[in-house]
């Protein structure tokens, strides 16, 4: 069995959001639980979506990484901190490769 980086990437972005979720600030949480839910459905075939407009690879991961990001600035205790931070992380990643800046 081989998993490709990408897809434990999002499952780890999946897993943190929901963290966040059960532990901190919904608001912020249930944000980054949208956009990681959505790209988890993405990636293993569940969900297709096609948006004219705008590049959904490129938002969802700037979703990911403002909400952690916020929520890591918000974070009081080591559980939500991390779970934050890999959040944040993973929406950079995955940003920075949508953006073709990293190969």
């Amino acid at each position: 069995m081989h998993i490709h980086l990408g897809n434990a990437l999002v499952v780890v972005a999946f897993i943190s959001s929901i963290v966040l979720l059960l532990q901190s600030e919904r608001t912020i949480a249930l944000i980054a639980t949208v956009a990681s839910g959505i790209e988890t459905l993405l990636v293993f075939g569940l969900m297709s979506l096609s948006l004219v407009r705008f590049r959904i690879d490129v938002v969802l991961p700037a979703l990911l990484a403002i909400a952690g990001g916020i929520a890591w600035a918000r974070a009081s205790g080591k559980h939500v901190i991390t779970a934050a931070t890999l959040v944040t992380c993973v929406g950079t990643l995955q940003l920075l490769e949508a953006l073709r800046i990293l190969g």
